[in-house]
């Protein structure tokens, strides 16, 4: 082979190895890419973003994070965000959050990080929490919302991250991406957290276990416009079903004075299981307040994480008896509250031989202190009820 021959074949090849070294490649294969929707929520954006994620959760939220600092004051943008995830737990939402435990200039027990009653409130309300070994730093800013939303910052849960500092922020709709950063987090070395509290037994609904055949009702509960037909009008069926219910049990133990058990009673009213006691009490607390205050039913005192204490206003009138199936709050026949308060109605008219089919829903309306509309439908649902019973 001549050299003129062997130069040509050996800048051929060169220059195909040059070539194939020069062209760009690809940092990443194809496959490793996931489609998503992406939003950037920079800056002051962050903040309303993420409340609208986890009010707006329906099975889970999972958060890791370098830094939660709770601040000082009572109620500051860290503590209202951990309120949402005590309110997503309380709706059965599965909360869990891994956070890191090394610091500059902290040399604590990881546990004492999570000490503060709000993160106690947490795990009592049944978040689980991971913390990461000191040994190790977790730098994260993730959340990982449904299975779905995934939101990557620089952004620490801090009053000045979120109100002062710059913050780059993305929203990404990847359930593809979540599976990834999710399995990521399953794979950390953890520091066993506190025990978890076990599950809470359910409460019993005792207030509408043992009800009565029949109960007896003052008249004026529904004749006098204070009472029934203003929570009708104010649409307040959680007093009135609580009162009936208050009712019957004083008629059940024969006293007008007695402590009732709070979850208990929530229960009876029909409220979520998955609902924390501390929930399940506050919306009894609320309901006992306006029988008081507002419709001077009852007089209560209340006992901290105890017992309330009930005493029934006797209202000296005549009375008529009542079926206790209409007082049920959580029948399965799935009464409402204008057809139970229409019930009621029935039920005393007949007691004083009177049809309610024969009177008009004008006169019954007027009679009885309740809009005219509000009568003409409960009508339709009582037609529609007596084919059923």
């Amino acid at each position: 082979m001549n050299l003129n021959l062997k130069i040509k074949i050996s800048s051929i090849a060169l220059t195909a190895c040059l070539t194939l070294f020069l062209i760009p490649q690809p940092l990443c294969a194809r496959q490793d890419f996931r489609s998503a929707q992406v939003k950037d929520i920079s800056d002051r954006a962050y903040e309303p973003a993420v409340i609208a994620l986890l009010d707006g959760a329906k099975e889970s939220i999972v958060i890791s994070m370098y830094n939660i600092s709770l601040g000082t004051k009572q109620r500051n943008p860290i503590r209202l965000l951990l309120e949402d995830l005590l309110e997503a737990r309380q709706r059965g939402v599965e909360v869990t959050l891994y956070l890191n435990t090394r610091f500059r200039n902290i040399d604590k027990d990881p546990m004492q990080l999570i000490e503060n009653p709000a993160f106690e409130k947490l795990q009592n309300t049944g978040c689980t929490i991971h913390l990461m070994p000191p040994n190790f730093r977790l730098h994260d800013k993730l959340i990982v919302v449904d299975d779905r939303y995934v939101v990557e910052a620089s952004t620490n849960w801090s009053i000045s991250a979120l109100r002062d500092n710059f913050e780059s922020a993305t929203l990404i709709d990847s359930p593809s991406l979540a599976e990834i950063k999710l399995s990521r987090l399953k794979a950390f070395p953890l520091t066993p957290g506190k025990p978890q509290p076990k599950p809470k037994q359910p409460h019993r609904a005792l207030y509408i276990e043992n009800l009565p055949a029949n109960i007896t009702v003052s008249k004026p509960l529904l004749t006098d416009k204070i009472y029934l037909p203003r929570m009708l009008t104010r649409q307040d069926s959680r007093s009135m079903d609580l009162y009936l219910l208050l009712l019957a049990h004083s008629q059940t133990i024969g006293r007008e004075g007695f402590f009732i058990d709070m979850e208990a009673m929530a229960t009876s009213l029909g409220m979520p299981a998955s609902w924390s006691d501390s929930a399940l009490r506050r919306q009894v607390i609320r309901s006992l307040k306006k029988l008081k205050d507002n419709y001077h039913l009852i007089n209560v005192r209340f006992f901290h994480s105890k017992d309330a204490w009930v005493e029934l206003v006797h209202i000296p009138a005549d009375t008529f008896i009542v079926s206790s199936e209409i007082i049920k709050p959580n029948s399965e026949k799935k009464i409402s509250m204008r057809l139970k308060f229409l019930l009621l109605v029935k039920t005393l008219l007949e007691s004083q031989g009177e049809d309610i089919h024969s009177i008009s829903s004008q006169d019954i309306a007027n009679r009885f202190h309740i809009h005219r509309t509000t009568i003409s439908e409960a009508f339709k649902e009582l037609l529609e009820w007596g084919k059923n019973n």
